[in-house]
């Protein structure tokens, strides 16, 4: 599988908890990411940043990608 490198994109499209705790954990809007491993039927996203590796919900991945 080839690793893709995205740039997030936004934080305003998901709730606010829930861009809290990324932001907790060194997420930032124009924060380079890239995509470990994706699951089939938008199943979970593993992405990896700053040498972390952070699994999302599908839902939240593309919103934050603009996918």
């Amino acid at each position: 599988m080839v690793q893709q490198n995205y740039i997030l994109q936004s934080f305003n499209c998901i709730n606010g908890p829930t861009a809290a705790r990324l932001h907790d954990m060194g997420l930032c809007e124009g924060c380079p990411i890239k995509v470990i491993q994706r699951y089939p039927f938008h199943g979970p996203v593993i992405i990896e940043n700053d040498h972390q590796r952070i699994g999302l919900r599908y839902q939240v991945f593309a919103q934050l990608t603009g996918e």
